[in-house]
């Protein structure tokens, strides 16, 4: 009877809790503006699920060595985002992250849903670097221009490798993921190389560039059921 009310206790923890996996470490780096606290940003994610990521940036505290984590997970009805403390040792010594309800700061996906119908992605030509040539697809507003300018609207370009056809696609912007949930079938997959923005009047006014992928195994582990 009591090996069995352990076994129930420990099925409950595990059923109480979701876990989500990464297998790689993306790092890149702003070409226009380094100067911001996440100019620089490095993403944990899973190549075969897109709806959740992790971003490791430097902590606002100066007076501890550590690293704040951001992780979205885009396909709750409630966008759950984490801002956690976490030494840096302890972060690359470990395998799994826990955290707790406290750390969850929740957001409607709703709103997030409905935006996407202000969206469509559309694909350009490729760009060739190097000789080489990569997918170039970009998500603009369905808005006049004289909204986007009102509004500073922006355009997310995307460039694309093609020789890794087995990552999905990686939005690290809830409204941008929604919009692909809508097309996704014309979106090619691929490791994003590049990623830019430009304005009303087609200026390039931040370009992110990857300049390391690395594989990993961790995960992070959070209660189920958090209100």
């Amino acid at each position: 009877m009591k090996k069995l009310l352990i076994l129930l206790l420990f099925s409950q923890i595990i059923y109480a809790q979701k876990t989500y996996k990464f297998d790689y470490i993306l790092e890149y780096k702003n070409k226009i503006d380094s100067t911001k606290l996440i100019s620089n940003p490095t993403y944990l994610i899973n190549s075969k699920a897109n709806n959740y990521y992790m971003l490791i940036h430097n902590s606002l505290k100066k007076d501890t060595l550590s690293i704040g984590l951001q992780f979205g997970n885009m396909d709750l009805e409630k966008n759950s985002v984490i801002y956690s403390d976490v030494s840096i040792r302890k972060f690359n010594e470990n395998e799994s992250i826990s955290v707790t309800c406290e750390a969850l700061l929740n957001s409607s996906s709703k709103l997030y849903k409905e935006k996407a119908k202000e969206y469509f992605f559309e694909i350009l030509k490729d760009t060739i670097i190097d000789s080489v040539a990569y997918y170039h697809y970009t998500i603009k507003s369905k808005k006049s221009v004289k909204y986007q300018k009102r509004n500073k609207i922006s355009q997310f370009h995307y460039i694309v490798d093609k020789n890794a056809s087995s990552f999905l696609p990686f939005f690290d912007h809830p409204t941008v993921y929604e919009t692909w949930k809508l097309d996704k079938n014309n979106i090619p997959n691929g490791i994003l190389k590049i990623k830019y923005t430009t304005n009303w009047e087609h200026k390039i006014t931040n370009k992110w560039v990857l300049e390391k992928i690395t594989p990993i195994k961790k995960e992070v582990i959070i209660p189920e059921n958090c209100d």
